[in-house]
């Protein structure tokens, strides 16, 4: 896909905040963090608002994600992601991902996503919507 990608030095506060996000949930599956999910994504998230939304046309509160990312790290032993574009309209931030899993049995899984974070009044990202594209492995970066 050719386009203009976006440098990492040229993102907005809050998109850098959406990308922090993803390298906290990324540090924790790869055990880079000690940190649990609460510890690493309750300071940029409201918990009482948050929502996420998938491809499966779910809806889950805080408590069903955190589950749901228990079970993701249990799956998984290494998780990357290269950031193609990133961008800021409103209280919205887009974030199109290249990501790769490679679990525990040696499988590979890899996606496009498009990552749709939702910003309150106070910084708190209140949503999340992940719009995933399958696609054989290939190497990140």
């Amino acid at each position: 896909m050719s386009g203009d990608w976006t440098k990492r030095t040229d993102v907005s506060p809050r998109a850098e905040k959406a990308i922090a996000y993803g390298d906290r949930m990324a540090a924790i599956v790869n055990g880079e963090s000690d940190q649990n999910w609460d510890e690493a994504l309750l300071p940029l998230i409201d918990p009482d608002r948050f929502r996420r939304r998938g491809n499966e046309r779910t809806e889950m509160d805080w408590p069903a994600y955190r589950a749901m990312l228990g079970q993701w790290n249990q799956a998984d032993g290494k998780y990357e992601k290269t950031l193609h574009r990133a961008s800021e309209v409103g209280d919205v931030v887009y974030l199109d991902l290249d990501e790769r899993s490679t679990h525990h049995d040696g499988s590979v899984s890899a996606l496009r996503s498009i990552s749709i974070y939702e910003f309150d009044a106070a910084d708190k990202i209140v949503g999340v919507d992940v719009i995933m594209g399958f696609h054989n492995a290939a190497p990140i970066g």
